[in-house]
């Protein structure tokens, strides 16, 4: 029978939000009869290692493990030293207990086939590890770490009831990660813990420790740590590097201060678990606890990413991901990229699946054009794809590979115009390439500039999360905006969240709650807000305050539930050095639909290169999810209804690559656009282009202010302080200039009057248009809303407003959430209604 004490059965049920506790035996037992029966002459000390599987799957360099070690053996000593004074004392050694909870929820759910293969495979490398390394130990002696338990369920419940079932003194576990479902698991289980008097130490991953924001209480940290990342690079520079914690040797040492005389034998370490369960099962498990919309919808198609199957199958364990890192170290980016990213690989998917993706469709398309894969790549794209994935499992120490970075691999000196290695790494054992945060290369990056850069920049990006929670913990404005002054129409402040695209990029997303008088079946469905160009989530804060003071009638607030997403590449969203097209946002935005808002029927709105890429998200997604779209002065091809023919193409005369069969824009692009091929920029390559996206930022950055009033300029008190610093902030992040650069890659646009109304029976539009465009030009936005209100009246309705410009939406918010509003009420319950 399992003994839980009370208050932990308590505590699950009311933060668990449980009306009854789990269905197996156990018996309750008050806190004092727990600790009371907690003490053995003659057992070990034991010590959970609770691995989350955020950034924690590993051994080597592993904060847990190495903390508990040195606890082992401090008490080990402790213990040797009492038994030479009294024979009676405790000659039991110290266990180290390794416990995965496997959470559905958290690590299952709506979750792609591949990032469950990856946890799978990293959970069985990490398995035998752990036996290979306790098989080391001398056969006379009790095993100092137990072979890995897995159990399945809430971390809340099973850590605290393990933790009794072992009578454990002690639990390591990783600082809160940044994604919501899993810092509250997080928080919930070390507080039932604590209240258990079990120890709880926390670990970071962090770079650099000693920083001040590092080395403060959270309500500090949120203070110290700066917003602006040239702020930030001006501390991080001169600070240290944590160096890595060499996990054998600590368990060598540990070892070594074994009494020899312990009595623990192995029947004493048998602890029950569930074991890694077997791929199958696990893919079955994730397909029982995610919705019927979204398994369906994943039935039918894709979002893979470029090179999936070689990354699950090479990378996501930690002997494959250490590999990698001295293959690339020793042999360089280039080399490294021509032998694993190569044309016939990028578009494979994993476990056999035969839907083609867009997204990798999309990158093989560039790889086939360039001369070599690494000709293709964007300068830091090899060692993102490579390393990504592990270093988010964990199966690969973020310190570890800055390691390499700077200290094991052949040190390519500064390229031509300077490859941001300027400063001198004299004196400094830690850095004797001389890498930095601050590094900002006009030309190039060498391979191991870029390796740093992928795990500054992640860290960088993750500091940044981590400040925005703790702020809204204490209540506190979260959003860049939400720092400076504000002025113009009012706002309504959005939380903060985050998620992981591809279980491997920080994605921030602000979300709204549906009004007290909201019902689904009733009224409008939830919206997802996709922003424009160097914009963000946070330029929708007006217009969601619009829309809920119209939707407020008599006291009755009926305003659905929002959301807004930050693209990748822009806003608190990372700015990964990859090739970025139009499918790699679409397959994001897709994600979100089906991963955090789990497939619920919703209106798409989005403005300017936001309205082209949720257009395109739409027609993917299909009107069983997505109920209409808003386009708010959008971008995308439009062409005249009266010359579209369909799909055409210019035929290259002795070309061997054309496809005749092709006969639409959407196959076009799951072939990757054949008849289409992607040019290299001539000479300059992928150099040039971060070459242009740094010129554009550094001729951009001190106009923001002043172009920010041409695009406001009907209504220039919503270009406020918060406006302007909220894409400022964005424009100095580290990434941006290859963000920009990319634009070059973009595969062939499909036309709107193809998205729009050819797929799926074609969708209900709201073709919102701001006349005033000073971005296309007045006129170009009269001709394109003439243009939209010809498609089809019966689906596209067009409004147009004479005093507002490119972003209506935050210009004009009260008009626009009024033609919002009027237009939701003309559609149809049929088509409102989800498919059954």
């Amino acid at each position: 029978m399992m003994r839980v004490p009370s208050s932990v059965i308590l505590g699950c049920s009311l933060l668990l939000g449980c009306s009854s506790l789990p269905s197996f035996a156990f018996t309750t037992i008050s806190l004092s009869e727990a600790k009371a029966s907690s003490s053995s002459s003659l057992e070990a000390t034991k010590s959970l290692v609770w691995l989350t599987g955020h950034e924690d799957l590993r051994l080597n360099d592993h904060g847990g493990f190495a903390n508990a070690l040195l606890e082992a053996a401090a008490n080990n000593n402790s213990n040797n030293s009492d038994v030479k004074n009294d024979d009676t004392k405790n000659n039991g050694c110290h266990l180290i207990v390794p416990i995965f909870v496997l959470d559905p929820k958290i690590h299952l759910k709506s979750k792609s086939s591949a990032s469950v293969t990856r946890l799978y495979n990293c959970l069985v490398s990490l398995e035998q590890e752990i036996a290979s390394l306790t098989a080391s130990t001398s056969s006379s002696a009790s095993p100092l770490i137990a072979p890995l338990v897995v159990r399945e369920g809430q971390a809340a419940w099973v850590i605290p009831s393990l933790a009794n079932e072992i009578k454990a003194a002690s639990c390591h576990v990783i600082d809160d990660d940044v994604v919501s479902n899993m810092r509250q698991s997080q928080r919930l289980t070390c507080q039932l813990l604590h209240d258990m008097d079990v120890k709880v130490h926390r670990w970071s991953n962090a770079l650099r420790p000693t920083a001040p924001w590092a080395a403060s209480d959270d309500e500090e940290a949120a203070a110290i740590m700066p917003s602006f990342f040239p702020d930030y690079c001006n501390i991080a520079d001169t600070l240290p590097v944590q160096s890595c914690k060499n996990t054998l040797d600590l368990y060598s040492a540990a070892v070594a201060s074994l009494n020899p005389q312990s009595s623990s034998s192995k029947e004493k370490t048998m602890i029950k678990s569930e074991r890694v369960p077997s791929l199958s099962k696990l893919l079955d498990m994730a397909q029982s606890v995610t919705s019927s919309a979204v398994n369906e919808f994943r039935s039918a198609y894709s979002t893979a990413e470029p090179y999936e199957k070689v990354i699950t199958d090479k990378w996501t364990t930690e002997r494959g991901a250490q590999k990698a890192l001295q293959e690339y170290c020793r042999d360089g980016k280039t080399a490294f990229s021509n032998k694993y990213f190569i044309a016939s690989d990028c578009a494979v998917s994993g476990l056999g699946s035969n839907i083609k993706s867009k997204y990798a469709a999309a990158a093989a398309r560039i790889a086939r054009g360039a001369p070599t894969p690494s000709e293709g790549m964007a300068l830091r794209e090899a060692p993102t794809r490579c390393f990504s994935a592990a270093l988010s499992l964990g199966a690969l120490s973020a310190r570890d590979a800055l390691d390499a970075a700077r200290n094991r691999s052949p040190i390519t000196p500064p390229l031509w115009i300077g490859d941001g290695k300027m400063k001198t790494a004299e004196g400094n054992n830690n850095n004797l390439a001389g890498l930095y945060p601050s590094d900002n290369p006009l030309w190039g990056r060498s391979s191991e500039g870029s390796l740093s850069d992928v795990i500054e920049w992640r860290e960088w990006f993750r500091l940044l999360a981590e400040r925005s929670l703790l702020l809204q913990e204490r209540g506190e404005p979260a959003t860049s905006g939400g720092e400076k002054s504000m002025a113009g129409d009012p706002r309504e402040n959005g939380k903060v969240n985050y998620w992981r695209w591809k279980d491997q990029h920080l994605v921030r997303y602000l979300t709204w709650p549906a009004g007290k008088d909201y019902d689904s079946k009733k009224h409008a469905p939830a919206m997802l807000l996709v922003h424009g160009f160097a914009a963000s989530a946070e330029q929708w804060e007006r217009l969601v305050y619009s829309l809920r003071e119209q939707n407020t009638k008599d006291g009755k607030d009926t305003t659905p539930p929002i959301y807004a997403v930050d693209l990748l590449g822009f806003g608190h969203s990372e700015k990964p050095g990859l090739s970025y097209t139009q499918y790699l946002w679409e397959s994001q935005i897709v994600d979100f639909s089906v991963e955090v808002m789990d497939a619920t029927p919703m209106i798409m709105v989005g403005n300017s290169i936001g309205g082209g890429l949720s257009a395109g998200a739409a027609a993917s997604l299909g009107k069983n999810i997505c109920k209409g779209l808003v386009l708010c002065n959008t971008a995308g091809v439009l062409e005249s209804p009266d010359t579209y023919s369909g799909y055409t193409y210019k035929k290259r005369e002795g070309a061997t690559t054309q496809n005749d069969d092709i006969r639409s824009y959407t196959q076009a692009a799951m072939e990757g656009n054949p008849n289409e091929p992607y040019s290299p920029v001539p000479i300059l390559g992928g150099n040039g282009l971060d070459l242009f996206g740094t010129g554009i930022i550094k001729f951009i950055y001190p106009q923001i202010e002043q172009r920010l009033s041409l695009i406001y300029g009907n209504r220039i008190e919503n270009a406020d302080a918060a406006v302007t610093y909220a894409i400022q902030q964005s424009a100095m992040h580290p990434g941006s200039a290859n963000v920009i650069g990319s634009g070059q890659k973009l595969a062939p646009n499909r036309p709107l009057n193809e998205v729009l109304l050819e797929i799926d029976g074609g969708f209900h539009v709201l073709v919102i248009k701001g006349l005033d465009d000073r971005v296309s030009s007045p006129n170009v936005a009269r001709s394109r809303a003439e243009l939209f209100a010809r498609l089809n009246p019966e689906k596209v309705i067009v409004d147009s407003i004479e005093d507002a410009g490119h972003c209506p939406h935050d210009e004009s918010p009260n008009k626009v959430a009024r033609s919002m509003i009027k237009w939701l009420a003309t559609l149809t319950e049929d088509s409102m209604t989800m498919k059954s």
